[in-house]
């Protein structure tokens, strides 16, 4: 019988074959992936507008570079093309009399639009004007192309399901026929009305995953402000809602949700943890998270109006707003949905 000693030795010998092979057995726990500690972030406005500014005088949009971003990458991440494992952010810039040419995809993307006046997106026929704060939904292969006619660039926050796409090898593309923009067949709300209190005979159809929803701006801020004075809140989100998705009464779309949440002059929330990537986008005001690390306790980011951060998965987090008068306003994107449906959500509270 082959001593302690042998026995290691060719357990060595083993695990180095296997992964010669690229195999690897259960007992070899050196190979064994190790813990990706990825780090919450903060990407600063003052770092994003001058480069998209600048950006906007030497990159021009043509058939190369169809659409102008810059992406948003976590130096701790390992994952180089999304940035986090399901999503990528970018924001978007749309110079004056420029235009993005409609074009449809299987991610789904989800506009947040942040400064600019005049400027417009044709989804799937219907023309949807853009707002600062207005969120445009663009479900998987749905035709959808931008023009901005004013005098000024516009800015929006650009979040799509990329990682889950590359996941399964399921990246498709295609232009629109002719190029340009699509004909704004249907006036705005076209979808979102048909979808609400009102149904006629003829069917409301798409070739994409669902339809393409605006959420104005001034709904959600009046949403927001209705809950406040009503004293509803949540301990750990203060003011929140999550955007609905008015033909299936779930989340925003099939694979990311969007929610909406403010916090009252002077308001500190609860702490607590839960399963998915978190991007927020600052609308309004300025405030801290306060995210607890593997290893090493908790780190407070402190951020103001248009910085956008990312909460990792199972940290415990809590906010606070840094001013005593205004109420802070935040955005966010989250891979809720998919966890939901797989039921792999996990919350849990300090």
């Amino acid at each position: 019988m082959a001593s302690e000693t042998q026995s290691q030795s060719r357990i060595e010998a083993l695990n180095e074959r296997a992964r010669q092979a690229n195999l690897r057995g259960a007992w070899d726990r050196r190979a064994a992936r190790a813990e990706d500690d990825v780090r919450p972030w903060v990407w600063r406005w003052k770092d994003i507008l001058p480069c998209l500014l600048e950006a906007g005088e030497l990159v021009p949009i043509d058939d190369r570079m169809r659409m102008r971003t810059i992406g948003f990458q976590n130096p701790s991440s390992k994952v180089t093309l999304s940035t986090t494992p399901t999503v990528t952010v970018t924001m978007q810039h749309l110079g004056p009399g420029e235009i993005t040419e409609s074009h449809r995809h299987t991610r789904t993307s989800l506009y947040f639009f942040i400064q600019g006046e005049d400027t417009a997106t044709v989804e799937e026929g219907e023309l949807q004007t853009m707002a600062p704060g207005d969120l445009l939904i663009q479900p998987s292969w749905t035709w959808h192309g931008t023009t901005n006619k004013g005098k000024e660039p516009a800015i929006w926050l650009t979040i799509q399901d990329t990682g889950l796409i590359n996941t399964f090898d399921a990246e498709f593309r295609g232009s629109y026929s002719g190029g340009g923009v699509q004909p704004a067949a249907k006036s705005e709300g076209y979808y979102r009305d048909r979808l609400g209190l009102f149904q006629t005979s003829a069917a409301l159809e798409t070739e994409g995953a669902s339809f393409p929803i605006k959420y104005p701006w001034q709904d959600t801020l009046a949403t927001l402000e209705a809950l406040a004075d009503a004293e509803e809140s949540d301990a750990f989100d203060g003011v929140v809602a999550d955007y609905q998705n008015p033909a299936t009464s779930g989340p925003a779309t099939l694979t990311m949700g969007a929610r909406i949440q403010m916090l009252r002059p002077g308001e500190e929330t609860q702490s607590h943890r839960h399963t998915g990537n978190g991007i927020y986008h600052v609308v309004r005001g300025s405030g801290t998270v306060s995210v607890g690390k593997v290893q090493d306790g908790e780190e407070t980011l402190e951020w103001g109006e248009h910085d956008t951060f990312f909460v990792p998965p199972w940290r415990w987090h809590h906010f606070r707003n840094d001013s005593a008068t205004e109420p802070l306003i935040l955005f966010s994107v989250n891979d809720h949905p998919l966890l939901h449906a797989t039921k792999l959500y996990r919350e849990e509270q300090a």
